[in-house]
């Protein structure tokens, strides 16, 4: 169901898939249990939506982030990523509020 995606997309979603992974926010389980209910850090936030939390980040910057992973994961897209893209919309949302 993930037509359509370059070998650099897959391993890019990989990756996140990991990353959420061993931080216990994503699971493949059909039951998904309340610690990945959990809300992000700022750090994870920023490696989620591949920015460098050093950097000095604008608003513009985490739209352009968040819009181009969207446009690779979003529900529309493929159903089976509609979790991947609640935290990559949680990790932007955490991110634009701490920009404040």
């Amino acid at each position: 169901k993930l037509k359509g995606f370059s070998i650099f997309q897959l391993i890019w979603l990989f990756r996140l898939i990991q990353t959420l992974r061993n931080s216990g926010r994503f699971s493949f389980n059909q039951n998904q249990n309340i610690k990945n209910l959990s809300t992000l850090s700022l750090e994870e936030a920023y490696k989620i939506l591949n920015l460098n939390i050093k950097d000095k980040i604008t608003e513009n910057d985490v739209n352009k982030a968040h819009i181009n992973i969207q446009k690779k994961i979003h529900p529309d897209v493929s159903p089976e990523t509609a979790r991947l893209s609640s935290i990559v919309n949680e990790a932007k949302d955490i991110i634009l509020s701490n920009l404040n």
